[in-house]
């Protein structure tokens, strides 16, 4: 039986830089009230995961595909479809956790290439 996958993108050095120093991936952000956001799809071009996960900025990496069995619990609330945002139109699945997610590589957009850990 097939088993969902979840992907993260993001470009903060902050959080690529605790990726690398500690394999997982766990928003720092009180201001965001802790909440690490993820997603059922896979993006081979950030700028349209930009548009659809409706981010502030162009992701620089991708994390994933994770197996479902291998993410936290998704305690903040399940699935939603992300919603439209100024000129950006949404319509990714998007799932929240508060805890960590631990890891053994990223994707590098920039780079073009798997960066592991």
């Amino acid at each position: 039986m097939a088993q969902d996958v979840y992907y993260r993108y993001f470009a903060h050095p902050s959080e690529i830089a605790q990726l690398r120093r500690e394999r997982m991936v766990l928003t720092s952000n009180p201001n965001r009230g802790f909440k690490t956001w993820y997603t059922t799809t896979r993006f081979d071009d950030p700028a349209l995961a930009q548009q659809l996960l409706t981010l502030s900025y162009v992701p620089e990496y991708r994390v994933g595909p994770i197996r479902a069995d291998e993410m936290p619990d998704f305690d903040v609330h399940g699935q939603r479809i992300v919603q439209p945002l100024g000129n950006m139109p949404g319509g990714a699945i998007e799932v929240c956790t508060t805890q960590p997610a631990y890891l053994f590589g990223c994707y590098n957009f920039p780079n073009n290439d798997w960066e592991p850990l």
